[in-house]
């Protein structure tokens, strides 16, 4: 598990094992400057400038009509976040009851319904490390799974009608957590507790909370606390310079990410992670729109196109994307009432945030 990230960017995932490998070569300038500074709390203004001028590059391509489209770190967006974890104190060593009935939505602020509810809850044990470091820790995506000491959790899918567990009815395999000893007071070490949707470890969270066990309390129950209320999760992203790119002409559409060094937290791109594209358009918005509500970039596209990115593959050929829910094939880039976009991520890990952002200025 040593090379597993426990990340948070509107989520809690694990992320994937592997390098990132080395970077392709071709040269190209740029000119124009950088969006301004916003997020869920309000938006940046918008820089002025162009488009990076692409490097083209068909030497490796079967095809040598076909042109590469190269993207850089320039084009790349960049974020700053804060995750608030709410502490609560206990009492240790005892069965605690875990309830989470009382939460309606979630670190994005979006709803938790019946079809996304809660389906699992885990309990992760961390030595060594603060509360403030795991949380900065979570923020950024780099809470190694190598520092998780216990983990144990529970599927709610056991007793649907109950929203609410106790400490010993969390496993993991055969083991179930033992209060008297995976509970106690210990001021080197931080309990966590994830509530999420899905079952697979570490997997989209919804909400967590910080447990506090100690001599000091009589509490024995918790009740999860509501992310958004709570207002937990902050974010701030800023676009990078938009990427000029062929507005039909599909023989300059295999898009190249290898040059991308680092993610929107500044942390190495793992390459290898990385398994689906998405060209995203949005109907009447603009680039400062996207930068103002970044944090529902997803739920506010008019139409998102998907393409499967090959295992530790560093380009797709646009042409092979298609329509989210129908099937259809990409158009091309002809409508002109709104902004496109097009995002790298990791799928598996289930984060809100891709791993490569950028605007895309079609000409």
């Amino acid at each position: 598990m040593s090379c597993v990230a426990w990340s948070l960017a509107f989520a809690v995932a694990v992320a994937g094992c592997g390098g990132g490998g080395g970077t392709l070569t071709g040269a190209a300038g740029s000119r124009g400057g950088t969006s301004g500074g916003g997020g869920r709390g309000g938006a940046g203004g918008t820089g002025t400038g162009g488009a990076s001028d692409p490097a083209t590059d068909g030497s490796n391509d079967a095809d040598a009509d076909v042109v590469r489209l190269f993207m850089r770190d320039a084009n790349n967006y960049t974020a700053a976040v804060s995750l608030t974890i709410p502490v609560v104190q206990t009492a240790a060593g005892i069965d605690l009851r875990v309830c989470w009935n009382g939460l309606a939505k979630d670190l994005q602020c979006h709803d938790i319904a019946p079809g996304n509810g809660i389906d699992n809850v885990a309990f992760l044990q961390i030595p060594n490390m603060t509360r403030a470091q795991v949380a900065a820790a979570l923020a950024v995506g780099q809470l190694d799974a190598s520092r998780i000491s216990k983990y144990f959790d529970y599927h709610t899918a056991q007793t649907p009608s109950t929203p609410c567990a106790d400490l010993s009815q969390l496993r993991l395999g055969a083991t179930s957590l033992v209060p008297a000893t995976d509970y106690i007071e210990a001021s080197t070490t931080t309990y966590l507790l994830l509530f999420g949707t899905g079952t697979a470890p570490g997997v989209g969270s919804r909400s967590m909370l910080f447990l506090q066990p100690t001599s000091a309390s009589t509490v024995n129950m918790v009740q999860a606390v509501d992310a958004c209320a709570a207002n937990a999760f902050q974010l701030a992203a800023t676009l990078g310079e938009p990427l000029s790119i062929a507005r039909t002409d599909s023989s300059r559409w295999l898009l190249d990410w290898g040059q991308v060094t680092r993610d929107s937290f500044g942390n190495a791109v793992s390459f290898a992670k990385l398994d689906a594209l998405q060209i995203g358009f949005y109907q009447n918005l603009t680039a400062a729109d996207l930068q103002a509500r970044f944090v529902d970039i997803d739920l506010i596209a008019t139409s998102t196109y998907e393409i499967q990115i090959p295992v530790d593959a560093r380009s797709v050929d646009l042409a092979g994307a298609r329509l989210r829910g129908t099937g259809a094939v990409f158009p091309g880039f002809t409508r002109t009432d709104g902004v496109w976009s097009v995002a790298v991520r990791c799928s598996r890990c289930e984060t809100s945030q891709p791993d490569v952002f950028s605007v895309l200025q079609p000409e």
